[in-house]
């Protein structure tokens, strides 16, 4: 059971991860469109901000893409191993599941109508305000120990150098996907 928690990788890749990832990133999508929280990062997640549809889409498309086209680069260069840029697409897509839970969760976030009072700000911290935040950190804990376990399976690497390459890859990819969804955010709105 534990296996399928952090790493299912070694049972699903290529074609089949996937599809089953994509199909998870379009439910979380659709998810976030209803309650407005948005996956500005590859490992961030925020909820207030009202944008147009394809916003939800796009902010999925391209915190997979950055984490995959980094990982991808990252294995041509580091592994010594054939590396299939399916498998690499598809484990990382399927790390992603985990996220469509804090999108779940983001219904419960009560946003305040003005973020440019303190007072309304303080008083939208709750306990339940906090122990959502909680949440969406374990659960993107989570989705960072998924992505790891996917880019050693599929990357073929381990140990200490697998490590850093992964801490490298995935510290740009969020600099890259927050530059890149912000840029997204000027151009739909």
């Amino acid at each position: 059971m534990k296996k399928w928690l952090f790493n299912p990788f070694v049972y699903i890749a290529g074609i089949q991860s996937l599809l089953l990832g994509w199909a998870i990133m379009l439910a979380t999508a659709g998810i976030c469109y209803f309650n407005h929280a948005h996956f500005d990062g590859v490992i961030d997640i925020h909820v207030g901000r009202t944008t147009p549809l394809a916003t939800y889409f796009l902010e999925q498309l391209t915190d997979w893409g950055c984490m995959v086209l980094l990982c991808y680069a990252a294995a041509l260069i580091f592994s010594r191993s054939g590396i299939r840029f399916i498998d690499v697409a598809g484990t990382l897509a399927l790390a992603r599941w985990v996220m469509i839970v804090p999108a779940l969760l983001a219904f419960a976030v009560k946003v305040p109508a003005s973020t440019q009072n303190v007072d309304e700000i303080i008083r939208s911290i709750t306990p339940v305000t906090i122990t959502i935040g909680l949440l969406f950190m374990a659960f993107s804990i989570w989705m960072i120990a998924l992505s790891y376990n996917a880019f050693k399976v599929s990357c073929n690497m381990k140990g200490g150098k697998a490590t850093v390459i992964f801490i490298i890859v995935i510290l740009l990819a969020e600099m890259l996907a927050y530059y890149t969804d912000h840029q997204l955010y000027k151009h739909l709105n």
